[in-house]
């Protein structure tokens, strides 16, 4: 299930669309002007491409409900495709062009490769998501407390549920330092980074800020592209006196 060395570059640029029913768009399929061009110059392109229709989307938007345009650009290369209240561009390349698990922002526009992770930030759950081929990995993170306004954790109440195409996983997650159980719970408060709704992230991480009566300290977990598994890291131990 894991994700393969030797599989082919996917980069993804993801036009994340503003007010997308402000704007009329038609894909022209005339003359191929990219098709001569290496990977790199097609994505380059492309990008530009994708920038200027963001500054025509920007234009639009800011003339008030109902005003509209008709833009018209061609491309040739990989596919494009409407998902999401996205428009997504998407080319296979064997040549290592942007790291993998990567992926930059330019105003609206993002350049990705090999880069799925998804976040979704509900009233409960903090929820990430990968996806490998057809099969769909995904982790609940119970949201306690703030930032503002610590109040009582503890790390078996942290996951609450992990689960493989729609199916709960059995099993409990709990943690402590140095088999100290003080250090099982105090106060704190867990968080999503990057925060909100997003896709098409190299990875994403929930942490849970622990303050207890044995050490102060920090739970990654940590979902990467292409894995159906968590990273858990431990960060910034302080160990109380």
């Amino acid at each position: 299930m894991k994700y393969k060395k030797g599989q082919i570059w996917v980069s993804v640029i993801i036009y994340t669309m503003v007010a997308i029913l402000a704007l009329v768009l038609i894909l022209n399929t005339g003359v191929p002007i990219l098709t001569e061009l290496k990977d790199r110059a097609v994505i380059e392109k492309v990008s530009d491409i994708m920038i200027n229709l963001d500054r025509h989307i920007t234009e639009i938007s800011n003339q008030g409900e109902g005003s509209q345009a008709t833009v018209s650009f061609e491309i040739r290369d990989g596919e494009i495709k409407f998902e999401n209240d996205q428009l997504v561009w998407e080319i296979e390349t064997d040549k290592e062009i942007i790291s993998p698990r990567s992926s930059t922002k330019l105003g609206n526009v993002i350049i990705s490769s090999n880069a799925n992770v998804k976040t979704y930030d509900t009233t409960n759950y903090y929820i990430l998501e990968s996806t490998i081929k057809n099969d769909t990995f995904r982790a609940y993170f119970n949201k306690k407390n703030s930032k503002e306004s610590w109040d009582y954790i503890n790390t078996s109440g942290i996951i609450h549920n992990i689960s493989f195409n729609g199916e709960a996983m059995s099993g409990d997650f709990i943690f402590n330092l140095n088999d100290d159980v003080t250090s099982f719970n105090g106060t704190g408060y867990t968080s999503m980074t990057p925060s909100g709704n997003n896709t098409n992230l190299g990875q994403a991480q929930v942490t849970a800020h622990m303050d207890t009566s044995f050490a102060t300290y920090d739970l990654v977990f940590t979902l990467s592209s292409y894995s159906d598994y968590l990273k858990v890291n431990v960060k910034n131990i302080q160990i109380n006196s």
